[in-house]
């Protein structure tokens, strides 16, 4: 498995992979999502050997139909590099915002998840938490949830 270094980065640092592999053939502000610059959100970068190959962000944000699940943190922007899919990356990236979450106080993260990636999340504690929905520019997606 190879190693990637995961820090920290900026809201504008995860575009060139969020624009690319999440919102192909769309402008590139629909990269930017509501609540990147809030004081509480967090950017993480994962890197192998200097570069930039995945991406995910962590938004102070109650879960939409649980608000008694608070504090939670949404889970959003995950992208990673064609090249290192399967890696380790993304889990590296995973964990990373988990503990962001879960140092922050939150007792809760949850995604919406593309309904290709649920089992991706599934194997690191998120469970489905309702059916398919559609999100008009990135299409089916599920809700998972996992506690801290």
């Amino acid at each position: 498995m190879a190693e990637f270094e995961i820090r920290r980065i900026t809201a504008e640092e995860t575009i060139p992979l969020r624009h690319p592999i999440l919102r192909a053939g769309l402008p590139r502000e629909t990269s930017i999502f509501p609540g990147d610059e809030a004081e509480t959100s967090r950017h993480f970068g994962a890197f192998r050997d200097g570069q930039l190959v995945g991406v995910a962000t962590i938004h102070f944000v109650p879960l939409l139909d649980r608000p008694d699940f608070d504090p939670a943190y949404q889970l959003r922007g995950m992208a990673t590099a064609p090249e290192v899919r399967g890696s380790g990356a993304g889990r590296a990236l995973v964990e990373a915002c988990v503990e962001a979450a879960r140092a922050a106080g939150a007792q809760w993260i949850w995604c919406n998840a593309r309904t290709p990636a649920a089992g991706f999340y599934a194997r690191y504690g998120f469970q489905t938490t309702g059916g398919i929905f559609e999100i008009p520019t990135a299409g089916p997606h599920v809700r998972m949830l996992r506690a801290l």
